[in-house]
């Protein structure tokens, strides 16, 4: 059964690669995106989807486009995420950008909720699948902001699927721990060591020894936004290889 699926952060390594994979098996997308496109315009603005640049932190953005596209996804996939680039940890972190990748974070979840929810409940049916991490419960030394905000996406999930269940609206997270991404693609400098550190460490404590695969995560998001599920929601899902 052909779907309309909405991802966010779709120009990100993760939200490109399930665009293509959806697009190739003839979902219709509507993909939003930050600035960045070059990863989905090759495929996407045809007669079959949409994508438009937005700031998910203006709520009044995102329901007026809403609005006058007419956007009425079956699934809705949420990559678009802002991490704590400082690598500062928190005695030391500027109080203006911590506000600001927690406000990114949190605010961009709620407002997207906010403005679809009344949407699939109307319709009677809905999935949606939170691309979270596993820094919401192991936390994430110097990144505070981040494993802060994802932690409080998670409870949101979890407070407003009790809400929405009864009208057939899953909503779920999948927490993963690293991704298997291209780091050079999206970082530099001391942030980009720092990544690198972060993924090393991971993977000497890992039992599977292995970063989590996109192909992966695809999978997660198929089931959890399988029309058949009446009782899947509300869960946090962890990829996390074995690690306890």
């Amino acid at each position: 059964m052909k779907k309309s699926i909405l991802i966010t952060g779709a120009n990100g390594q993760l939200g490109s690669y399930l665009a293509k994979a959806y697009h190739e098996e003839g979902h219709r997308l509507i993909l939003l995106y930050h600035i960045r496109n070059e990863r989905i315009k090759v495929f996407c603005g045809s007669a079959e989807g949409s994508y438009a640049s937005i700031d998910l932190t203006s709520y009044s953005e995102l329901d007026k486009r809403c609005r006058s596209n007419l956007w009425q996804p079956d699934v809705i996939v949420h990559c678009a995420a802002m991490r704590s680039s400082d690598a500062q940890p928190l005695a030391t972190t500027n109080p203006q950008f911590f506000q600001q990748v927690f406000n990114t974070n949190f605010y961009g979840c709620y407002n997207l909720l906010r403005v679809f929810l009344p949407i699939m409940q109307e319709k009677g049916q809905g999935r949606v699948i939170i691309m979270g991490s596993n820094v919401s419960r192991s936390g994430l030394k110097n990144g505070c902001a981040y494993s802060a905000a994802k932690a409080a996406c998670v409870n949101l999930v979890k407070s407003a699927a009790q809400e929405m269940a009864k009208h057939n609206v899953l909503i779920n997270t999948i927490s993963p721990a690293p991704l298997d991404t291209k780091l050079e693609e999206e970082y530099s400098g001391d942030y980009l060591n720092f990544r690198m550190s972060y993924f090393a460490e991971y993977l000497k404590k890992v039992p599977s020894g292995k970063l989590v695969g996109k192909e992966e995560i695809k999978r997660v998001i198929d089931l959890l936004s399988d029309e058949n599920l009446h009782n899947l929601t509300g869960q946090e899902i962890f990829l996390e290889g074995g690690l306890l």
